[in-house]
């Protein structure tokens, strides 16, 4: 790369683990240009490597690392980097924006990219009850005042954050003494704590940490058991007395982590998540998902403009990828939104559904923006110290380029375009841009949207008006030939 190259190193390590080799490519430098970086340019690797026909865990499937032109600089909180990947749970596009000190220190090393493939010769509100109520008499239990009181050793902060967001809690006494480790975070609370109807939050620091050392994600396995414990109380299906397990019981829930793992009894169906464990078991329409992928910690029916975002994302029932913050604290951005949008929010603002396509849109194109360019998109969007400008101005400090915040904009376009096309070749489409049955049919128990679901015609109408704004074709969904022409995707 030239010596003008600022912001990228401009190599790409790539390791292929069944030859034994390790090689070193340069960065195109037209993939800076039109991806920025990081989550943009992982995408593109992976869209020019995964044909759709290759299985997700195949010697010749990718697993992409990837960190921005701002990832162990100077700006605040840039300390991101993106694991990109066909997802062997959803068998679709996928990526991981992970915190910490591995970026910078990939940066450092001298590389913007780990590009992995083959194989190894050798080892190396709070949703309730599985989303049937949407609160929880034992939140009190959970809260964070609880979790600061008791339990928390130390905060901890990822690279140059001033933040320090995330918490390293241990339980000394009791049952899970000696239970430890980073976290439980907001998800982790409800996926242990209120969707599984458990108050106990020693045995909810002990999964969190249990997850952390196996490898698995906390928001399935949460919705997984779950899924289960529903299953059960309802007799969709019958499990040994061994293995019953039942909303409360969190005893039993540490167990079944552990089967899960291990593919013993049931856990080696519940390994495959709730989605495919239901087509095997029965019990379909209670798997709140959307794409395989099990939703978070929100009740998207009290959110409609969520419940859109939950239901396009690439990467299935997934909260980050277009995370709606203007929705969400509509007061607390209300002059964000009149200056973004041109109107001021009124009443529960997070129950309209006609203003939500282009807010969404907005924050989608904006966060692949910001998880490209290396930024924690908490600090950079969701907190407000950072606006579009800035992230202009930082990338002209760390590059040198002279880039405008239309440009940046439709490169975020770009990037969400590229992620909806991997899906496209796997033939995803409209059908699959939908809230899960349950949502769409059960109204919200309790809580302040009592009452609350997501009405069929109007999530179809949100839909249309989000396909025309996105310049994807109203029947299929399919970005139309004009916008890919548009973002140079042809």
């Amino acid at each position: 790369m030239p010596e003008t190259f600022y912001g990228w190193t401009g190599r790409i390590l790539h390791v292929d683990l069944t030859r034994e080799d390790i090689a070193v490519r340069s960065l195109p430098l037209d993939l800076t240009r039109k991806f920025i970086g990081q989550s943009g340019i992982n995408a593109a690797l992976l869209s020019s490597m995964a044909v759709p026909e290759m299985p997700p865990l195949s010697p010749e499937a990718p697993l992409i690392f990837g960190v921005g032109p701002l990832g162990g600089t100077m700006a605040p909180c840039s300390g991101r980097f993106t694991l990109t990947f066909k997802s062997p749970l959803t068998g679709i596009f996928a990526d991981s924006n992970c915190g910490g000190h591995f970026g910078p220190e990939l940066k450092m090393a001298g590389y913007d990219h780990i590009l992995i493939t083959g194989m190894a010769q050798a080892l190396g509100f709070l949703p309730t009850r599985n989303f049937q109520a949407s609160t929880f008499e034992g939140a009190q239990a959970l809260c964070g005042d609880e979790l600061t009181a008791h339990y928390l050793q130390r905060h901890k902060g990822c690279f140059n954050c001033p933040i320090s967001c995330s918490k390293y809690c241990a339980v000394s006494e009791g049952p899970y003494a000696g239970a430890q480790g980073e976290g439980p975070e907001y998800e982790t609370l409800s996926a242990f704590g209120s969707k599984l109807g458990n108050e106990n939050l020693p045995a909810v620091i002990q999964a969190n940490a249990l997850c952390n050392q196996l490898g698995l994600d906390t928001i399935s396995t949460g919705n997984t058991i779950a899924w289960v414990m529903e299953c059960c109380e309802r007799e969709v299906f019958h499990l040994p007395e061994e293995e019953r397990i039942c909303f409360g019981q969190h005893t039993q829930v540490i167990d079944m982590i552990k089967a899960i793992v291990r593919r013993e009894g049931i856990g080696h169906i519940l390994a495959q998540g709730a989605p495919a464990a239901s087509r095997i078991l029965g019990g379909e329409d209670y798997v709140v998902h959307s794409k395989g992928l099990d939703y978070p910690a929100v009740d998207v029916r009290g959110t409609k403009g969520m419940a859109l975002a939950f239901a396009v994302s690439p990467r299935g029932g997934d909260h980050l990828k277009g995370l709606p913050m203007f929705e969400l604290a509509p007061e607390v951005y209300a002059q964000d939104i009149h200056n973004q949008f041109g109107f001021s929010p009124q009443g529960r603002y997070w129950l309209e559904y006609q203003t939500k396509p282009e807010l969404i849109r907005w924050h989608e194109d904006w966060h692949c923006v910001v998880d490209s360019l290396g930024l924690c998109k908490l600090e950079g969007i969701a907190l407000k110290p950072l606006l579009p400008e800035h992230f202009r101005d930082l990338l002209h400090a760390a590059t040198g380029w002279d880039v405008s915040v239309q440009e940046l904009r439709l490169a975020g376009e770009r990037i969400w375009n590229l992620e909806r096309l991997f899906n496209v070749r796997l033939g995803l489409g409209r059908k699959d841009d939908f809230p899960p049955k349950r949502l769409l049919q059960e109204p919200i128990s309790t809580g302040p949207a009592q009452g609350e679901t997501l009405d069929v015609a109007a999530f179809e109408a949100m839909l249309d008006a989000y396909y025309k704004q996105r310049g994807w074709d109203r029947v299929s969904g399919e970005p139309l030939p004009e916008k890919l022409q548009e973002l140079s995707l042809l």
